[in-house]
């Protein structure tokens, strides 16, 4: 019985990961493939800093996989994140783009610039350090679908391999979605 439970979460959490959906989005104007070096934005998100630890891995490794170096001073980019677990927020959108979402095609009303984190997804921006305009956007959904359950390191196992899925697949499409 007990090895019966241990393969029904397993297959739950298979399903889970396969149910992701990633968006990619970039600026046609800017070559994204000039930039070398990155800065997280400060302040980052609130949040679990277990799940955040893991985010900022996989945000790092992706990067670091693609050519870019991490430095304290003078980035080219800067990167930060969003993730909704426990509710929606709402963030600006890039005005290249609505791939992500507008109010038409979500049916959640709000302006044009901008548009509903809803619960579960993880977004990664990339801004120009100089301009501070969004040049990349990665969204995936069911990454943290799993609300906190007031215990920091179980949430953070549950959503780790959701979240180096989720990451990696946006970073297949840097910097130009395919």
């Amino acid at each position: 019985m007990k090895k019966l439970f241990i393969l029904l979460l397993i297959a739950v959490g298979a399903v889970s990961v396969s149910a992701q959906k990633v968006k990619v989005g970039a600026n046609p104007a800017v070559d994204i493939s000039k930039y070398k070096t990155y800065a997280w934005s400060k302040p980052l998100p609130p949040g679990n800093p277990f799940v955040q630890h893991t985010i900022i891995q996989s945000v790092e490794q992706a990067l670091a996989a693609k050519g870019l170096t991490k430095v304290e001073e003078n980035p080219d980019v800067t990167v930060t994140y969003y993730a909704a677990a426990n509710g929606s927020i709402q963030i600006g959108n890039p005005s290249w783009s609505n791939a992500m979402g507008s109010a038409l095609s979500t049916g959640i009303a709000v302006d044009s610039q901008s548009w509903v984190v809803s619960k579960g997804m993880l977004i990664i921006d990339i801004a120009d350090a100089g301009t501070k305009s969004t040049v990349w956007r990665g969204s995936a959904t069911e990454t943290l679908a799993n609300g906190p359950t007031g215990n920091p390191m179980k949430d953070a196992k549950t959503v780790e391999k959701p979240i180096k899925k989720s990451v990696e697949k946006m970073f297949k499409q840097y910097p130009r979605p395919s």
